[in-house]
Parts: structure tokens; sequence; C-alpha cells
């Protein structure tokens, strides 16, 4: 019974949304609580807090913020995975990793693939590791290898979310250590 007195409560879903802006996520204006709640309930919001509103917020269709992206790891399935990986981590990086001319290609039943693009001129090629449908998470620790290599302070991030997704981030230092405070999440810097 005490516990249920002195449980601290959960921030609603608009305080959650307000936190996340502070210290760097950028939450686009279309990211309103009416949007999330199509999806999810305030329950779920209440039950993981902040967990599932950076879920959201990265989300696909549509995106509704600038430098999160939820991630499923298990996306391999043809032509393309690896083009969207590498425009995704470029749109995070927000003008820090300008690749161009991206390419891949992916063949999962030979056991053949590969990410090819142009940055600053010059030529990158990648072979892929292929593992059924799976990323080769090689391919994520390069492409945080060539931001961490550039003139800026932001570095690719990630949030393990316990499943076979996570949620991508782009953040400075000091943006991911106050958002480690706001949220209490165990953000780590994607290598």
């Amino acid at each position: 019974m005490f516990d249920r007195l002195f449980k601290k409560k959960p921030p609603s879903l608009e305080q959650q949304l307000r936190d996340l802006g502070a210290p760097g996520v950028r939450v686009l204006p279309e990211a309103t609580p009416e949007a999330l709640l199509k999806d999810w309930s305030r329950a779920q919001f209440d039950e993981a807090p902040y967990m599932l509103a950076v879920i959201a917020l990265g989300g696909d269709l549509p995106p509704l913020s600038e430098n999160l992206w939820h991630f499923d790891t298990e996306c391999i399935e043809d032509h393309g995975a690896y083009v969207t990986i590498a425009e995704r981590f470029r749109d995070l990086a927000r003008g820090d990793l300008p690749l161009v001319e991206i390419e891949d290609y992916v063949d999962v039943e030979e056991g053949e693939a590969r990410l090819s693009f142009k940055m600053d001129g010059a030529q990158h090629q990648w072979n892929c590791g292929v593992e059924d449908d799976w990323v080769d998470a090689t391919v994520l620790s390069r492409l945080a290898e060539l931001l961490s290599k550039r003139a800026t302070e932001k570095r690719f991030t990630y949030l393990d979310t316990g499943g076979q997704d996570c949620v991508i981030g782009c953040f400075t230092d000091d943006e991911l250590t106050r958002l480690r405070k706001v949220t209490g999440l165990d953000w780590r810097w994607l290598t």
C-alpha cells in the first residue's frame, strides 16, 4: 500500500516531449501528443517513460525527430537496404556526414552485400557480412567512425531497447550527458 502512495508519478507524455527537447532531441512540430497517441496509449507512455517516446519519435512514417531513428536490425532483405541506412545516418548528422552517390548490392541468398558512396570526393566501398536479414553492425560502426573523424562535435549514439531494435541518435557530448540525465536511459556512443 505504501509503495503506491510514495511511488513517483511518471511524467506525462506532454512533459516527456518537452523534456526530450531540452537536451538536444530535435522534435518536429508534427510530434504532438495526438500524433503519438494514434499508435500507443497514454498508459504505455507511463509504463516506459521516455523509452517509448524516443521510439515513437524515431519512427519512419513520418519521422517525428531530426536526430533520432528507431532502427530494426533485421532489415536487410534486398537492394536498397544499406542505401536506406547510409541515407538515414547522413540525415541524422544534419550536414556533417555528406554522403553522396550512395549505392548498394544485396543478395541474401548468395551471401553477398556491399555499400558504396562518395564523401568529400573520396570513393568508399564496403563489403558487408550477410547473415539472413540481419544488418552487418560493422557498417553502423564504420559510419560512426567517419563522423568521428570530421570537424564536428556530433557523434552517433544508440539506445538498446531490449529487442532486435535500437534507437540511433546524433548528439554532442554535452547533449548526450543531458539526455542521459533527463531520461534515465542508458544512451551510449555508437562505436
